[in-house]
């Protein structure tokens, strides 16, 4: 009775201080809950354990945060981006409350840098609980969790446990994921939605019933429409994700109409390749991606540079619509290279970017198992297979033709980690099987010799 009692009133008074914080742990304490449900013992067991420690160590760097604010401002942020979310929410709440909001501020809600529906969300929950300047720090943490846990839901009964564990150990540890999950950014929200989004389509063919194959469609579309309201191109990820990953997972498992599209598929490139609409509308594309690009590369900090050399001194940033054809090939070839490859050491410019070497190396990692996991996931469940390549596929397109700052590229590069990073899990574990079998094998060769003289 006295437990409960100093329980509940240890739980008010967390309460009191951030209504916010309770209701999210509650929250993922229910998620986690409703998963482990279908664990053994000791999946379980590692599951809690990890998340755990992945909840702890974000709530202390929040709680660091907090108690190292300076007290002449009204709150502290990890990035300076944060001060963008923090503030417009609560003038965007005020002024939906009808309290008076100088000019400039008004002015400022609106604009159309930083707009997106992550705004109007964070508006809306501090219009409930009040102001909340850090527990919309573990509001996003808490929504990062519980998008890695679903994915590793999805990811366990298709590839199994230890994947599934390995894959979400990544995720929640790798530091520059971990430092945007704890920073009011809308990349933890995008994250989320692009779970449920994953395991939507999945479910678009793998549910049991027509009905709630419908249901799934429906919710690609709806989340596809809500990825797009938080990140510019969210949509149209989402879109050929589903598009593209769903019929390969068909070819897939049927070698021949397999190999007839792999002959077939660069002739009917070809053809199209061909027609000057195409071409041009081609073209203006590569442009567009040439122009934000270029954007990027005049931003301050390290950049670096994919286009001719022409094409950043002639007519300044319009110059790219001048791009020939050569040109935009060797952009595009570039622009993938530097995707896998920056920073490279001879990059290394900074402390910072010293620091983060070691996680370089793990993406060079994950690259090189992509290969593997993919040949082995084929083989256990082809849909999430391709659908986890595609979705992949698609945010590394959009993110490589668009970036030329190094520091925006390693943060935008996390979009393709959700996905690449479970693809990688399949092919570290397979691999490590396959280097366990050779090594038994003379050992098993030994103790069972084909000729019984032989061990003699």
């Amino acid at each position: 009775m006295k437990t409960a009692i100093l329980g509940g009133v240890v739980l008010g008074v967390l309460y009191t201080l951030s209504p916010l914080t309770v209701l999210c742990l509650a929250a993922l304490a229910v998620l986690v809950w409703r998963i482990s449900r279908e664990l053994t013992a000791r999946e379980r067991a590692w599951l809690i354990t990890v998340v755990g420690i992945a909840v702890a160590i974000r709530l202390a760097a929040i709680a660091v945060l907090f108690l190292l604010a300076d007290p002449s401002r009204p709150y502290a942020n990890f990035f300076g981006d944060e001060e963008l979310f923090k503030s417009r929410t609560i003038w965007l709440r005020n002024i939906g409350f009808g309290l008076p909001v100088s000019p400039a501020d008004m002015i400022y809600v609106f604009d159309d840098v930083g707009r997106s529906s992550y705004l109007y969300l964070l508006a809306y929950i501090q219009a409930l609980v009040g102001d909340a300047f850090y527990g919309n720090n573990v509001f996003n943490a808490t929504i990062f969790v519980a998008g890695v846990l679903v994915s590793y839901w999805l990811i366990r009964r298709a590839y199994g446990g230890v994947t599934a564990l390995v894959g979400a150990i990544i995720l929640l540890f790798v530091p520059s994921l971990f430092s945007w999950s704890i920073a009011v950014l809308k990349e933890p929200l995008y994250l989320f939605a692009a779970s449920l989004e994953l395991v939507s389509a999945y479910y678009v063919v793998r549910a049991p019933r027509l009905w709630l194959r419908a249901a799934a469609a429906v919710a690609v579309v709806v989340l596809a429409i809500a990825l797009g309201s938080l990140r510019v191109g969210g949509t149209e990820l989402a879109v050929v994700g589903t598009v593209i990953g769903l019929p390969a997972a068909y070819i897939a498992v049927r070698p021949r109409l397999a190999f007839a599209t792999i002959v077939a598929l660069p002739i009917v490139i070809l053809l199209a390749a061909m027609q000057p609409r195409v071409q041009e509308r081609t073209l203006h594309g590569i442009q567009w991606a040439a122009f934000q690009h270029w954007g990027h590369v005049a931003t301050p900090g390290y950049s670096y540079k994919l286009l001719d050399p022409r094409l950043y001194v002639d007519m300044g940033r319009i110059a790219v619509y001048t791009m020939t054809y050569p040109e935009g090939g060797r952009y595009l070839v570039r622009a993938f290279w530097n995707f896998v490859t920056v920073p490279r050491p001879s990059q290394i410019q900074s402390r910072s970017a010293l620091a983060y070497l070691p996680e370089q190396g793990l993406w060079y990692a994950i690259v090189a198992l992509l290969p593997i996991g993919l040949m082995a996931g084929l083989r256990r469940d082809p849909v999430l297979t391709c659908l986890l390549l595609a979705h992949g596929l698609a945010a590394a397109g959009m993110v490589a033709l668009t970036s030329g700052n190094i520091g925006t590229l390693i943060r935008h590069r996390g979009l393709t980690l959700p996905y690449f990073t479970w693809l990688a899990a399949i092919g570290a574990c397979r691999l490590i099987v396959w280097m366990d079998a050779r090594a038994s094998e003379p050992r098993l060769r030994s103790a069972f010799p084909e000729n019984p003289h032989d061990s003699v």
